[in-house]
């Protein structure tokens, strides 16, 4: 795939803790309620940085939901630097929540050991909605400014910021429903309360073709080699790519021999068969990259999202 997005051997030991930190285990903190797509990525990706890791090392996988991961990456920047605190880290919540809220972490307050994941984002929409395409939602948008209802995670999340440049590219108005998470977005797409909302292919393709909702564009520059009959937003007129990457992150001060050996865990991870094999059932994108060149990737999209912000605000 190809993406017009602006910047989404051997058994290793973590170092000598101490006997007590050595029986704590490790918590991987997801800043999104259970159920959606970090989450899911979240908990495939535990079992494998576990056995990588190596040292007998366990993976708790914590949520901590709220201002669209905000609160999540405020407690792991703040973390002791042991190695026994990392987040998921999804992009580019991260850098955005930086211009429209008051974090109290900067880009420079985490240690990037590794990408693991790029996917494109979908619009899906409920079955019991009349929107059979995206030019069905846009008119039906334009016709109704403000009256259709999408949801996603918080206010100004990377979902968010989708929604309103298919705003902006199709002079249309929606309302924007905040939740806790994709799940809890999915939730309220399945029970009929909002027409529908943007996510990851890993969480929406296969719902799909269940028949569970309808995926109506894929927010991509072409079309998806996994679901050939997904059209693009493109094809549809609305000129908008966007998706999410994520990966891992441990506070800035981590010493280095353990974020060494997180970053070889995070590239066994992508490299493992039995690892990609679940990505491929699950329809996860797995897209590595290593300490070096994520931690490049983050100041890009850093610097990106801040030009924009500073003369185009994504903001209502």
């Amino acid at each position: 795939m190809t993406r017009r997005r602006i910047l989404l051997t051997g058994a290793l030991a973590l170092p000598a803790l101490g006997a007590r930190a050595q029986d704590r285990p490790i918590q991987l903190y997801v800043g999104f309620a259970p159920g959606g797509n970090i989450d899911l990525a979240a908990r495939m990706a535990a079992p494998f940085l576990e056995k990588h890791l190596g040292g007998g090392a366990q993976i708790i996988v914590v949520n901590k939901p709220g201002a669209g991961g905000m609160l999540m990456l405020n407690e792991v920047a703040a973390a002791a630097p042991d190695g026994r605190s990392a987040a998921v880290v999804s992009f580019p919540a991260l850098v955005t929540a930086l211009h429209d809220n008051t974090p109290r972490y900067r880009v420079e307050s985490f240690a990037y050991v590794g990408l693991l994941t790029d996917e494109p984002y979908t619009v899906f929409v409920g079955n019991g909605t009349p929107y059979r395409s995206l030019r069905d939602l846009v008119e039906a948008a334009r016709a109704r400014p403000e009256e259709i209802n999408f949801a996603g995670a918080g206010v100004g999340s990377a979902p968010h910021l989708a929604l309103m440049a298919i705003e902006r590219a199709a002079g249309v108005r929606f309302t924007w429903v905040p939740t806790q998470g994709a799940g809890q977005a999915l939730q309220l797409v399945h029970g009929g309360h909002v027409a529908g909302s943007i996510s990851t292919v890993s969480l929406t393709v296969r719902g799909h073709i269940q028949g569970a909702h309808r995926v109506i564009a894929i927010m991509e520059r072409e079309r998806w080699d996994k679901a050939p009959d997904l059209p693009t937003g493109i094809e549809q007129g609305v000129d908008v790519a966007a998706g999410s990457a994520r990966g891992f992150a441990l506070p800035a001060a981590t010493p280095a021999p353990i974020l060494a050996r997180w970053e070889e865990a995070v590239r066994r991870t992508a490299a493992d068969p039995e690892f990609r094999a679940l990505a491929e059932r699950d329809f996860l994108v797995v897209r590595h990259m290593d300490r070096a060149a994520m931690t490049r990737f983050v100041e890009d999209q850093a610097r990106a999202y801040g030009e924009i912000w500073r003369t185009s605000p994504w903001r209502r």
